[in-house]
């Protein structure tokens, strides 16, 4: 399933998130404010990221439903 991101590798390529979201997965795309996107360093609109509250990131690569409009915002266990 595309949504079986734990057995995929989180690369640590410098991308960052913006700080004080829940911990998840954000894809690229993913806006968590006043049209302030999720990632903020690094973002690649249809690639899955795991944000922590502190800022932190790592990419998951391309997922299938970020991009569109059903582009998840904070899914899977923090």
């Amino acid at each position: 399933s595309v949504f079986e991101l734990d057995k995929r590798a989180c690369s640590s390529n410098g991308c960052a998130c913006v700080s004080g979201l829940t911990q998840g997965v954000y894809c690229g795309n993913c806006i968590v404010g006043a049209g302030t996107y999720a990632v903020k360093t690094k973002r690649v609109k249809k690639h899955a990221f795991e944000c922590s509250a502190s800022g932190g990131c790592c990419d998951y690569g391309v997922a299938s439903d970020c991009g569109k409009k059903s582009a998840r915002c904070r899914e899977g266990s923090p």
